[in-house]
């Protein structure tokens, strides 16, 4: 005698709701092929399983003599499904990616995280989160580090790391003798935007958030340039 699976699945469902509306609720599918499958059950075991009433459904003898079995056959094949899944884990590695964009001393700290994780691994450094977030969403990569904001809503983040902003001015600016300045304050100033490693997604959100709070006078962006500050003086950015 072959018994499906499934079948047994629904058959549990039932017999614990006791309503057949409610097991096909539970289950995600409509009464009538519900019904159908149980019934197909029935025929396989060779007798019925419920006592059927316009207003009741109840477990006949064989029913409630099949049902514990079922259970333990259901819990079975969760469980050989879950080692099966724990061996096919363990011997393919996880696939972690990072934009090169990352802070050098950061991304150097990531990779080294990486290496010392207990299990296989594999790691790359792509390009841009562009790069990154399109390799996570088609799935030929199962971490990334990137850039935020995101804007695809097929990927979760959590934020591992934040950077202050600083606001380089003349000695002589008003705000050099603020220890913290807000972004307001560059309102009416002609700002320029320096990177150590220049990246066009990034210089965008930048420009864009900065335009939303009032700062519009963007003159260019630039590498940050090598040499000494000794006429400015450095500000937090609040």
């Amino acid at each position: 005698m072959e018994i499906d699976f499934t079948r047994l699945r629904y058959f549990v469902a039932v017999a614990e709701e006791l309503h057949f509306k409610r097991a096909a609720d539970r289950l995600m599918i409509t009464p009538p092929p519900l019904s159908k499958q149980i019934k197909l059950l029935e025929r396989e075991v060779g007798g019925e399983l419920f006592e059927r009433t316009y207003h009741d459904v109840r477990l006949t003898p064989l029913g409630m003599q099949l049902l514990e079995p079922a259970r333990d056959i259901l819990r079975r094949v969760e469980e050989l499904k879950a080692t099966a899944a724990r061996i096919t884990q363990a011997s393919n590695p996880v696939r972690i990616d990072a934009t090169a964009y990352a802070p050098s001393d950061f991304l150097a700290r990531f990779e080294q995280a990486v290496a010392g994780l207990a299990i296989p691994t594999e790691f790359s450094v792509p390009g841009s989160a562009a790069e990154v977030i399109a390799k996570l969403v088609s799935g030929h990569t199962d971490l990334g580090l990137i850039h935020l904001p995101a804007a695809d809503k097929r990927i979760r983040h959590r934020v591992v790391a934040t950077y202050p902003g600083a606001a380089a001015v003349r000695f002589d600016d008003p705000l050099a003798a603020n220890d913290t300045i807000a972004i307001e304050d560059l309102r009416d100033r002609d700002v320029v935007i320096d990177f150590a490693r220049p990246n066009p997604v990034v210089l965008a959100q930048m420009t864009r958030g900065l335009n939303e709070r009032g700062v519009t006078r963007i003159v260019r962006a630039l590498p940050a340039p090598e040499r000494p500050l000794d006429s400015h003086v450095r500000a937090t950015v609040a």
